[in-house]
This record gives C-alpha cells, sequence and structure tokens, in this order.
C-alpha cells in the first residue's frame, strides 16, 4: 500500500489490515502524543520550532471509514511493521522532492546520494539531518552534567579509600593510596555519546559539512570530553541504552540521546525491532516548503516567525494581538503566504479558509489597489500564474502561484536542474510582480 501526504480516502479497512499494530497505534492520535510517548522525531525539532504543524493535527486521522493525511512525511515502525509515508511528489522508488527541500534549507550536498539504498533506508539515512538541529535545542539548556564517579591512584588522597584496589595495586606500599572521588563533570556518557555521534558523522561522505554551523558547539563539546576514544563506543552505547535521560528539565537532551542511540547503532526505528512503542523519522513539509519559498524571493521580505512571536503585524492599534503571514513587503506592497496544498484544481482559485486568510491579512496592512496578496504552492502541473480578483474596499489584488514540481527525473542530479528551472521561472514572476533590489 503506498502512502503519501495530502491523501483523503484510503480505506480504513485496508490500512488496519496490512497494518494491524501500527493502525492501533498510530489512527486518530495526535502528533503532541506520539512525540511525548513515543520515539518519534519530528523535523524540525518537534512541535515547539514547527509554525505549521499544530499539537493536535494527526497523521491519520479517520473520516467516514476512511483515513487521511496531512502535510507529515517519514517512515514508522512498531515491531516487525514498517510503514512509509512519502511526499505526493515521489514515486515507487525516490523521493527527490524531500532530498532537495533538505539540501536546500540545510545548505548540505546531496549530489552523491546512493541510488542504491532502498526508499526505506534513505529516509533512514535523514536521521543524520537532525543531527545538528536536536543538539542546538539540547544546547540551549547548557552543556549536560551529572555526578561521575572517578578512581585515583596517587599520594593526594582526596576522596573515599578503595580498599580493595587499593591492595591490588599498592602492595607493597609504593606511596600511593587508591581511592574514588565523585565530581560534578561534562565529561559523562550522555556527552560522550555526542561526541562519538560528531565523530560519526564527520566520517560520512557527504555529511560532515552538516556540522559547519555548529563549528563553536562542536569545539566545547569536544574540550569537554577529553577521555574520548573511539574503542569505547560500544560500551558508551552500551551505558546509554541503560541509563536514559529522565529529568523533564532535560527533554532535548533525550530526544537528542535517543537520536544519537539510532545513528550510532544504525538501527532503522528505534531501539530494536522488539520496541513495544512507535518509533521513527517524520518530516513536516508544510514546513520545508516554507523555508523553501523564502530562499527563492528578493531580498527584504520579512519571514515572521509564528513560535517565537517575532515580524507579526498587530491586529488591534494599541493592543498586543498579531497576525503571522509567512512573508511580507510594505515597500514592495505584497504579502504571501507558502501553502502545501492541492491548490490547481481548488474550485475558484482558492478554498473559503485560505481567502479569508488572505483579506485579513491585506485589511490589516490596508492593503490598497497597487497591492497584491496571493498563495505560493507546489504543483505538479506546469507553473500557474493566475488572478483570484480583486478585493472589494482597499482593492487589493488577489492572485496564486504554483512551482513546478518536475516528475519522472532519469536521476536526483537531473531532478535538482528541473527544480532549478522550475525555481528561476517562479523567481521571474515574482520579479515582474514586485521587483527585485
Amino acid at each position: 500500500m503506498r502512502i503519501t501526504d495530502n491523501q483523503h480516502r484510503i480505506a480504513k479497512e485496508d490500512f488496519v489490515a496490512e497494518y494491524p499494530n501500527l493502525s492501533q497505534a498510530l489512527l486518530d492520535r495526535t502528533l503532541d502524543n506520539l512525540s511525548r510517548e513515543d520515539s518519534i522525531f519530528i523535523f524540525p525539532n518537534d512541535l515547539i520550532n514547527s509554525p505549521d504543524l499544530d499539537r493536535d493535527q494527526k497523521i491519520f486521522e479517520t473520516v467516514n471509514q476512511e483515513i487521511k493525511t496531512g502535510n507529515v512525511i517519514g517512515f514508522l515502525g512498531y515491531g516487525q511493521e514498517r510503514l512509509t509515508i512519502s511526499s505526493r511528489f515521489s514515486d515507487e522508488s525516490n523521493d527527490h522532492f524531500l532530498h532537495y527541500l533538505l539540501q536546500k534549507i540545510l545548505n548540505i550536498n546531496l549530489t552523491s546520494l546512493d541510488i542504491g539504498l532502498s526508499q526505506e533506508d534513505k529516509l533512514y539515512q535523514l536521521l543524520i539531518y537532525l543531527f545538528p538541529k536536536y543538539l542546538q535545542a539540547a544546547l540551549r539548556k547548557g552543556l549536560y552534567k551529572e555526578y561521575q564517579r572517578f578512581f585515583h591512584n596517587d599520594s593526594h588522597v582526596k576522596g573515599v579509600l578503595d580498599v580493595g584496589m587499593h591492595l591490588k595495586k599498592n602492595v607493597p606500599f609504593m606511596g600511593s593510596i587508591a581511592y574514588t572521588t565523585r565530581e560534578f563533570t561534562y565529561d559523562n556518557p550522555l556527552m560522550q555519546l555526542i561526541r562519538h555521534t560528531i565523530e560519526y558523522i564527520k566520517n560520512q561522505k557527504g555529511f560532515g559539512v552538516l556540522l559547519d554551523s555548529n563549528r563553536e558547539n562542536m569545539t566545547e563539546i569536544t574540550r569537554v570530553t577529553s577521555s574520548y576514544k573511539l574503542a569505547d563506543r560500544a560500551k558508551i552505547i552500551r551505558m546509554n541504552k541503560i541509563k536514559p535521560i529522565r529529568h523533564a528539565y532535560f527533554r532535548e537532551y533525550r530526544k537528542l540521546q535517543e537520536l544519537c542511540l539510532m545513528i550510532l547503532s544504525r538501527e532503522k526505528h528505534g531501539l530494536g525491532p522488539q520496541a513495544q512503542k512507535v518509533h521513527g523519522i517524520l518530516f513536516d513539509v508544510a514546513w520545508l516548503w516554507e523555508e523553501y519559498v523564502y530562499t527563492l524571493l528578493p531580498k527584504g521580505f520579512i519571514h515572521p516567525r509564528n513560535k517565537e512571536k517575532k515580524g507579526g503585524i498587530l491586529i488591534f492599534s494599541g493592543g498586543e494581538r498579531k497576525v503571522y503571514p509567512d512573508f511580507y513587503d510594505r515597500e514592495r506592497k505584497i504579502v504571501l503566504d507558502a501553502k502545501y496544498k492541492k491548490l490547481e484544481f481548488t474550485e475558484k482559485g482558492i478554498n473559503r479558509e485560505d481567502l479569508f486568510q488572505l483579506i485579513s491579512y491585506s485589511y490589516i496592512l490596508e492593503a490598497g489597489k497597487t497591492w497584491k496578496a496571493g498563495l505560493i504552492f507546489p504543483s505538479m502541473e506546469q507553473s500557474v500564474n493566475s488572478e483570484i480578483g480583486k478585493l472589494a474596499g482597499y482593492g487589493a489584488q488577489l492572485k496564486k502561484w504554483s512551482i513546478h514540481i518536475p516528475q519522472n527525473a532519469s536521476s536526483y542530479n537531473e531532478f535538482c536542474k528541473m527544480m532549478e528551472n522550475s525555481a528561476e521561472i517562479f523567481k521571474a514572476i515574482i520579479d515582474k510582480e514586485v521587483g527585485r533590489k
């Protein structure tokens, strides 16, 4: 059974028959619930930093004995069951579209993508892409520190005597005494696990560049893990599996710990096939699409951040409540929303919810006759540049633009070239509409 994003008519009976355990674990459960209770990674870095994913959104939602999917793709596992959710722009053998978005947003080189890998293995490989984001989120809490017991054998006794070790090492007496100390240190199993993951990624072809944006953090982690030894990797993995982070304050470190274990253990669906939890990796494609569109817009556009409460527009004069369009530029007199929806064949050009959203933005910005407000969406059809209509009142012009997503590319390199061509067509359209500084 092939499952993609924004698929609305999956027969529930067939789905349950093919995925009995996963259907019981996933159907009608919210992303927030799954993220907290199961070993599921959501890029970008869980729900807190994802502007498009609602905590109450569901991966699979039941409607009249049919199942529909949303803007989430990735893979999930439960016991021996495996489920892949592909983008609707993928085919049976690849998901070039997902890889391309990640390449553009994370600035990584994927031209040497291993085409010999299965679809599942390619998605597993994407785990490495998540590491810098999860590391950055964890380090906002500071470097992780915990008590560790250290063994010493010298003449400067400052801890608890270790009689057994002393008799083993210091008979006859040579002037040294064996003792142990308990110290609050950064050089602990979790930080060692992170260090091993960093070293592993450095040695993966084409992935080392992922760490470039976090050079200062990498240097600091290297400094505090002075006892690092490559030969200790198996022991460090075992120690972290036995002793996972439990404290709620360090939830980000717990997620990072799970991710590191998945990367280093090279286990595709969490911590082993017998795990009685749902595990896997999910990508918020709506967020990826929005960030990609931003890379195509002329400089000067404001890109508000809803979850971070940055760049919003006041609704009430003298008030505090704000709205957050995806992009706007008062000087160019335009407001835009990136939508990862099927809008090619929407009746009357735009659905009611999106129409009211554009009207609201236009009204608050006092968008007059020289203003434009529009939607930008991906499409399998050729690029669209169509007018929805002029608003009564201020008179802003509503439009919608699509970016053509190529199909049937013979290789990833060819897909990239075709996408670059689509991007240039879109940029030319936007330049004609508003100009480029």
